[in-house]
């Protein structure tokens, strides 16, 4: 009888999507729409294809970027873009100290709502919405933490998913 009380609780929310939605669900991060290409105030930083590389794609940032979300002091915001593409799909923020990070869930609370942690866990805390996912990580070994913004539509591209461009590329090369 639990089981399927259980399993009708479950239904509605898949059926309703509540449980897969949070409130304020950003199509992007200041002013950057998920799939946008970089645009002229952006500076290439690095491209990440290695298969050891979790976050693949093309670097960017912003020279004038505030480094602050509220009063949580921020040391770098980078925007990642595809491979091939150039489609932004992620941001990552990261910070120094657990006082910024408990000023960002602060927050990251008041704007989503409440998060998905971790069972008798701290850190770290998740919002899993239809289009996007936020992660806010702290790590006291390093007194630091990152934050993810990821479009969940768009995905990174890997070098496999392209040979032929790569191919075209070194054909100059030899």
């Amino acid at each position: 009888m639990k089981k399927i009380i259980l399993s009708s609780i479950i239904l509605i929310f898949l059926i309703t999507g509540i449980g897969f939605a949070f409130q304020n669900e950003p199509d992007g991060f200041r002013g950057l729409k998920w799939g946008d290409a970089p645009t002229e105030d952006m500076y290439f930083s690095s491209q990440a294809i290695s298969k050891y590389d979790i976050h693949k794609g093309n670097y960017y940032y912003r020279k004038s970027d505030k480094l602050k979300i509220g009063s949580a002091e921020l040391v770098s915001i980078k925007y990642l873009f595809n491979l091939y593409s150039n489609q932004f799909y992620k941001v990552w923020g990261m910070f120094y100290s657990e006082t910024n990070y408990d000023i960002l869930k602060i927050i990251f609370e008041e704007k989503f709502g409440l998060p998905t942690k971790l069972k008798n866990k701290k850190y770290p805390l998740f919002w899993n919405g239809d289009k996007t996912k936020i992660q806010l990580f702290f790590y006291p070994d390093k007194n630091a933490g990152i934050f993810t913004i990821i479009n969940r539509e768009i995905h990174s591209e890997e070098p496999e998913d392209n040979k032929q461009k790569e191919a075209e590329k070194a054909k100059e090369d030899f």
